[in-house]
């Protein structure tokens, strides 16, 4: 066996080991999700090929200095690269089929393969590689593809500014270090592994320890929200049991009117308990009838004070359980009744717009103590966290959290003292 190549082996079998372990350790892994775990599994298989690819390549090329052989070997790993990238992608943000992506792959793959009768792509003589006219087809495709990847990494960083969501970015911006030195950086270069190797190797392990850190966060803040959801149920249905039978009490010379409210009550009841004892996101059809209960008895209560308005077209979707419940109360309770007249109009709408789920709650109360537009970002949350007096702050902000982690949705609000406030949340 060669000098060189033995160099070449000893420089691959940290990467290969790596590799291998991470592959064992995805594997026992519990607490991915199936579609997660199926990704990286199909990433590290790729990786592997990779790795079996590189060490063949340099045999063909040192030992047995078979053209076709190597030119074989050769579209086997110019193909690979890019398709590892789009799957980083997958990683980062599943919501989308990347087709054009996967296109992308396709063309580059039927580019190198026309190494097999032509010279546009590339082709080997003398064993030495030469690059013909789309001879960089793959490092182009892998740098698009990065910069896709890049900006699905800042998007999600964006969307949270968690510290945890900056490795996506770091993973790539490696890739980008890596696609030039094996394009253009000769010099840079110690040996004959492409550096690229190495750095994906690495961005596995990067992705797999980030996809985790996204399960401890979202699970200690699914053990707060239960906690908050217990308390909140505890601060909120005393007073309105208390107030809802009154309610029935009140028209016990009315049977009809009392069987009504009884319904309500009872399923307002029956469906606060089965949402306090859901961990996950529930269908927001079941979320919108215990609304719909509580609307009622609340109507029944303030009378011709409160006006409510419900235009629910969309339906088919899931979320956070007592969002709508938390947005209702805080309109009527910190809004509505808080006006000078005690009274008001509730408008609560849900639609879709742009493939997103929207859910609507508009009130014509006091407002916000402070104006409140759509753009206005994180720092309006870190206000309203400081501003304890306010309980209904503190919901929104707490809500604002639940949906981030549990399902990647969002608040928006505009609101002016004195005229009423907008609360539109956004699910994906």
């Amino acid at each position: 066996m060669s000098e060189a190549l033995m160099t070449e082996i000893n420089i691959i079998i940290p990467v290969a080991v790596e590799i291998i372990v991470l592959l064992f350790i995805v594997l026992l892994d519990t607490y991915l999700l199936k579609k997660q775990k199926r990704i990286m599994l199909v990433i590290i298989g790729l990786v592997i090929l990779l790795i079996v690819h590189e060490l063949l390549s340099f045999y063909y090329t040192e030992i047995d200095t078979s053209a076709f052989k190597r030119t074989i070997i050769t579209i086997l790993g110019y193909s690979i690269r890019p398709a590892i990238i789009v799957l980083f992608c997958y990683i980062v943000d599943d919501g989308h089929k990347y087709i054009i992506e996967w296109i992308m792959v396709a063309v580059n793959i039927a580019i190198n393969m026309t190494a097999l009768f032509s010279h546009i792509c590339f082709w080997i003589e003398d064993k030495y590689y030469m690059r013909g006219p789309l001879g960089y087809t793959c490092h182009i495709v892998s740098a698009i593809l990065a910069i896709r990847f890049l900006g699905i990494s800042v998007i999600r960083y964006e969307q949270s500014r968690k510290i945890e969501n900056s490795m996506p970015i770091c993973s790539t911006l490696l890739i980008f270090v890596a696609v030039y030195i094996d394009s253009f950086g000769g010099e840079l270069r110690f040996f004959q592994v492409p550096i690229l190797l190495p750095v994906i190797v690495n961005d596995c392990v990067i992705l797999y320890i980030w996809l985790h850190l996204q399960y401890v966060r979202i699970h200690e803040n699914g053990i707060m929200t239960q906690q908050r959801i217990k308390t909140m149920i505890s601060q909120i249905q005393p007073h309105f049991i208390y107030n809802s039978l009154n309610v029935i009490g009140s028209y016990l010379d009315e049977p009809q009117k009392a069987e009504n409210a009884l319904e309500n009550f009872t399923g307002f009841l029956r469906g606060s308990i089965d949402l306090l004892n859901s961990e996950k996101c529930i269908a927001a059809a079941q979320e919108f009838k215990t609304v719909e209960h509580f609307l009622y008895l609340e109507k029944e209560r303030f009378g011709d004070k409160l006006n409510v308005v419900m235009d629910i077209k969309d339906t088919d979707f899931y979320l956070p359980s007592f969002t709508v419940q938390t947005l209702v109360e805080n309109a009527i309770s910190h809004g509505i009744r808080r006006n000078k007249a005690g009274r008001g109009t509730l408008i609560l709408k849900s639609y879709k717009e742009k493939k997103m789920h929207v859910i609507e709650v508009q009130d014509d109360g006091v407002g916000f103590p402070k104006k409140i537009d759509w753009n206005d970002g994180p720092e309006v949350w870190n206000s309203i966290r400081d501003n304890t007096d306010d309980h209904s702050h503190i919901g929104l902000a707490n809500l604002s959290e639940r949906l981030d982690f549990m399902c990647n949705a969002g608040i928006r609000i505009k609101s002016t003292p004195g005229q009423g406030t907008i609360v539109k949340v956004i699910i994906p």
